[in-house]
């Protein structure tokens, strides 16, 4: 059973658009849109948001959550086309298990490219001679355990996207009295400094909005997904363990799929 995430246009183009229409509003509105980048600014959000984040959490939580944020662009395989293929994969192995045993099964599942190691662990179970009952407990406490660890990626995340606008008013704060340190007397100057004392706060409520927060929210998204999904694989097994027939077993697990989405073959023996 293939597990391979596919890339998320709508991630792309959500985030493609945001940038675009806020680079439109810079370009269309002033000719000085280059005093929009700044480096060091950039540097100090970021990094005393990460620097705060590291003291609320362990260096490896954070460093998790940063890979998620690289990830964002890949979905997991959640749709109703794949959901109806789980189905499809347990009503197939359903006659393959009553006919060949958990070694034809074994060898069925066990042989793809692209392995899901949720699938791997129920096949495992199987294989232990565990009943129905006891296949759906250990399952689901593999589910809630790797709910509770994704969990904990979507709070970093957020605690990101609260840090970086206040370290953002922070560097404002920084840039405004080296500004005025410096002004000596010439108020011409006042414009333009407060201006680039602005872009630290500016960063730190794109970062939030555009990059922690969203990020967050996919992180939970992905997660019910990925939960749901497992909850049809985990009755998929506790159906094998029971020896249940595939029309039995087609008829159970349509009921987790959408009326359109159900798999209907000519044959389900």
């Amino acid at each position: 059973m293939k597990a391979r995430s596919r890339f998320s246009f709508s991630t792309l183009i959500g985030m493609s658009g945001g940038i675009l229409l806020f680079l439109y509003a810079v370009v269309t509105n002033t000719d000085h849109y280059m005093m929009f980048l700044s480096v060091s600014s950039l540097a100090m959000v970021l990094g005393s948001t990460i620097a705060a984040s590291l003291i609320s959490y362990s260096a490896s939580e954070v460093l998790l959550s940063v890979k998620v944020i690289l990830s964002a662009f890949l979905q997991p395989p959640t749709t109703q086309k794949n959901l109806r293929a789980v189905v499809e994969t347990f009503v197939d192995w359903g006659q393959v298990y009553r006919k060949g045993g958990i070694a034809a099964l074994e060898e069925e599942a066990l042989k793809g490219k692209h392995r899901d190691p949720f699938v791997e662990h129920g096949i495992e179970l199987m294989g232990s001679g565990y009943s129905n009952h006891e296949i759906r407990m250990m399952l689901t406490d593999d589910m809630d355990a790797d709910w509770q660890r994704s969990t904990l990626e979507g709070k970093v995340l957020n605690t990101m996207a609260i840090y970086s606008p206040g370290f953002g008013m922070v560097g404002t704060i920084i840039g405004l009295i080296i500004m005025l340190d410096n002004m000596n007397g010439d108020m011409a100057a006042l414009g333009k400094g407060l201006a680039l004392a602005l872009i630290t706060t500016l960063y730190g409520v794109l970062l939030a909005n555009m990059i922690f927060k969203p990020t967050a929210n996919q992180v939970t998204e992905k997660q019910e997904a990925f939960y749901y999904r497992r909850q049809i694989i985990t009755e998929g097994f506790v159906l094998l363990a029971e020896k249940r027939d595939g029309l039995f077993i087609r008829d159970r697990l349509n009921a987790y799929l959408h009326p359109k989405a159900r798999f209907q073959p000519k044959d389900s023996g």
